[in-house]
This record gives structure tokens, C-alpha cells and sequence, in this order.
């Protein structure tokens, strides 16, 4: 059962009840607590907030049709009851009767239905209540038998809630269908850990980083089927989002150095200092698969720029660190699959600034890189020293075209000045002649 969700777990009777919170670590409920919680929230007792139930219960498996129908009903009228758990206590006809009592709740935020036995009709039962509930939380957790369907229709009730986690974890997802006009509005986690979905299942989930305004920063698909095309389908969402924060794609064994090299390039592309500049500086966790150690150590490096110096630093610290040291440079070429090369990497380098990249170098990476950085760039040394000359050539070009400018307006000047004075004399003697 994925770490990632809440989940629940009980022995034989009258051993401890067993539930794990996100929120408070875990915690450990005989079944008389249980039990007691159940009579004094059926009261409204405000000091009841979470009731907790297992199918090992002595009083959970003696319930009738009109216990589980009485049971919602009692939780519709409740004003405290924030948290509820039920673990291997349904299958589709309780879900039914239980859901015919469970209209409405003011009060309730989060439920963990876990390891029952609910399949399409259950999640069906389900759609009045959620469509319409205040749930921030819901965790279906081992229901082996919801299907795409059954998500499908999640989804599709989920739409306008204000659900912020969604965990679906071992519930035999073989592939998901996402319809971009009824994502969750405010959905941050998802969990889909331990299903059966691939590369086509992918090109859905990516439909929530694609959105406009996505809100998810959490998505867990530990223990799927993904493989080195389904990390390129993800990896192709996650260049532009701005929202993920953490993703899980631990034990998915079809999954290379091959899809190792694009979540690095993902995080930190090494082909152009541009490219690592437009690298994702969001993602803050990836939780990996077993790939070779320099995967992990790279894609944690660059994680580390993202975790410490979001959102304005990453990339060129993610430039000094890696563009501009040789060593770490070649090993994330050969990770991701880039030609090295140094010169042509100071090629593109603004001859004018050299002298200050060099400079940085030295002082960040030492005189050895910065002997390396000398000898790539002096290609672009002797670019800098032959613009200077064209430069002062131009310079000494246009001062002469200047110069001879200013003499063509001196003589023109002097022309009109000279046709004004004669122009002058002829009206003088005109007027002489007249008196």
C-alpha cells in the first residue's frame, strides 16, 4: 500500500484499530473507542470529530440494511464529524444503502473508504454526495474494481467540489480517461500508485499539467506501467507548468536511462545555455525508479537549485554550476544524450563578455576550470580582439565621412552667404538710381 495515502489496517477482534493520518502520525483506536465514538456522534457530540470503522468489528458486521441506511442519516445531521474512515466494511450494496442515508455534510472533510469491495455501481451510489459535498479529501484506496469507469465518474462528480486530494491508489486502473472540461477545479494531490497505467494513460494525466492555470503540485504513479514513452509524454507536459511540485514514478521498471536522461534534461538541459535557463524550476521532488546513481545525483542537484532558490535564481545558478564546469558538464552530456563540446559551448558566448564569464569561472569553479575555460574560449578570445579592430576601423570610416560632410555644408553655407551679399549690393544701387 503506497506510504503516500492514508490507509487503515486492523487484526482479528479485539486487537487495536489501526489508522494513519497524514496530520497526526499514527494513531491506534481499540474497537470499544470505536464503537463509543460511533453512539456519541450519533448524539452530536462535538467532541467527536473522526469515526473510524473496520469490517473486524464486531458491531460493524452485525449492522442490517437499515443500521448502514441510519448510519448516513446519522452523519447528514451531525455538525462536528470531520474525518471518516472505513476499512474493508463495504461492498456495492452498503456503499448503496449507506450513500441513501449520506445526502449532505456540512462538517465532513475528508473520507478514506479503504480494501472494500466497491466496484461501478458503488462509486454510482456515491455521485449524489460527492457532487454536493465539502470534501477536500477523499481517499478509495484497494478498490480493485472501480475501473476506468468508475474514475471516469469521480471525476465527472468532482467537478465543482472543492476536493484539493484525490488518492485511487491499487485500485487495477489498466487506463484512465480524462475530459479536459471536468478536471477538478481544485485538485493539488493525486494519487495513482500501484495501478496499471502506461503511456496512453499518461497522455491523460498530462491533461491536468496542460491546463490553463493548473493546480496540481503532487502527482504519485509509483508501481505503474510506465516506461521510457510514458516519461517522455510527461516530461513533454511538465516543460511549461509551473504548478508540480512533487512526482512519483518509483517502481515502474520499464523505465531506462533513456527516461532517466529526459527527466534530467527536464530539470536541468544541459544542450544550450538557453536551454538551461528554460529548464522546470518548479518540480522540487522526483522520487525515481532503480536507475544508474549519476541519474540520481544530477536530477537531485538540479532539484536542490529549484528547492533553495525558486523562483528567481534556479537557472543561472544551474549555468555556473553545470554549463560552466567541464566535468559536470561532460557527465550530464553523455546522461542526456548531448554532443560535448566545449568551444562550441563559449561560442555562443558574447565575445564581449568573456572576460567576465572567465572571471566567474575562476572564482567559482577554480584555476583548473578555469585553464579548461581559457582554451575553449580562446577562439572566441581572438573574435573579441579582431571586433575591437573592426570597431576602430569603422570608427575612423565614419570620422572621415563626417569630416567631409561638415566641409560639403561649410562650402554650401559660404555659397549662400556670398549670393545674400550680392543680392544686398544689387538692391543699393537699384535705390541710389531711383533718388
Amino acid at each position: 500500500m503506497s506510504s503516500d495515502s492514508n490507509s487503515c489496517s486492523s487484526s482479528s477482534d479485539g486487537e487495536p484499530f489501526i489508522y494513519e493520518s497524514d496530520d497526526d502520525g499514527w494513531a491506534t483506536y481499540t474497537e470499544d473507542y470505536c464503537f463509543d465514538a460511533l453512539i456519541l456522534m450519533r448524539e452530536n457530540d462535538p467532541g467527536v470529530t473522526a469515526l473510524y470503522a473496520s469490517g473486524s468489528f464486531q458491531h460493524i458486521q452485525e449492522m442490517t440494511d437499515e443500521d448502514w441506511v441510519q448510519l448516513g442519516h446519522d452523519i447528514s445531521h451531525n455538525d462536528y464529524l470531520y474525518d471518516l474512515n472505513l476499512y474493508e466494511t463495504l461492498d456495492d450494496r452498503k456503499t448503496a444503502l449507506f450513500f441513501q442515508g449520506l445526502t449532505r455534510s456540512n462538517t465532513l472533510k475528508r473520507i478514506n473508504i479503504v480494501n472494500n469491495g466497491i466496484g461501478v455501481s458503488g462509486i454510482q451510489s456515491m455521485i449524489p454526495f460527492l457532487s454536493n459535498s465539502n470534501l477536500v479529501s477523499l481517499c478509495l484506496e484497494g478498490l480493485d474494481e472501480i475501473k476506468t469507469e468508475g474514475f471516469s465518474l469521480l471525476f465527472q462528480a468532482l467537478h465543482n467540489s472543492p476536493i484539493e486530494r484525490l488518492d485511487c491508489n491499487d485500485c487495477s486502473l489498466d487506463s484512465i480517461e480524462i475530459d479536459s472540461n471536468i478536471i477538478p477545479k481544485y485538485l493539488k494531490r493525486l494519487a495513482l500508485a500501484g495501478n496499471c497505467i502506461d503511456a496512453e494513460g499518461c497522455r491523460e494525466v498530462a491533461k491536468l499539467l496542460q491546463k490553463k492555470d493548473p493546480t496540481l503540485i503532487s502527482l504519485n504513479l509509483d508501481g505503474n506501467k510506465i516506461d521510457d514513452e510514458g516519461i517522455l509524454v510527461l516530461v513533454s507536459a511538465l516543460q511549461t507548468n509551473t504548478s508540480l511540485k512533487k512526482l512519483d514514478v518509483s517502481q515502474n521498471n520499464d523505465i531506462t536511462s533513456k527516461g532517466g536522461g529526459l527527466l534530467l534534461k527536464l530539470v536541468n538541459d544541459i544542450s544550450s545555455i538557453k536551454a538551461t535557463m528554460q529548464s522546470n524550476h518548479t518540480l522540487q521532488t522526483i522520487v525515481l525508479p532503480a536507475l544508474d546513481d549519476d541519474y540520481q545525483i544530477y536530477i537531485y542537484d538540479a532539484l536542490r537549485f529549484n528547492v533553495d532558490y525558486y523562483p528567481r535564481r534556479p537557472g543561472p545558478l544551474k549555468v555556473k554550476g553545470a554549463q560552466l564546469h567541464s566535468r559536470q558538464r561532460a557527465v550530464m552530456c553523455r546522461l542526456q544524450g548531448v554532443e560535448q563540446s566545449n568551444a562550441a559551448l563559449y561560442k555562443h558566448i558574447d565575445p564581449l563578455i568573456l572576460p567576465e564569464v572567465l572571471s566567474l569561472v575562476g572564482r567559482i569553479h577554480g584555476q583548473g576550470e578555469l585553464f579548461v575555460a581559457l582554451l575553449s574560449s580562446i577562439a572566441g578570445m581572438i573574435s573579441t580582439v579582431n571586433r575591437e579592430e573592426f570597431l576602430e576601423e569603422q570608427k575612423a570610416f565614419y570620422e572621415a565621412k563626417l569630416k567631409a560632410i561638415n566641409a560639403d555644408l561649410a562650402a554650401i553655407r559660404n555659397a549662400k552667404s556670398e549670393t545674400a551679399t550680392l543680392e544686398n549690393d544689387q538692391q543699393s544701387r537699384k535705390r541710389l538710381r531711383q533718388n
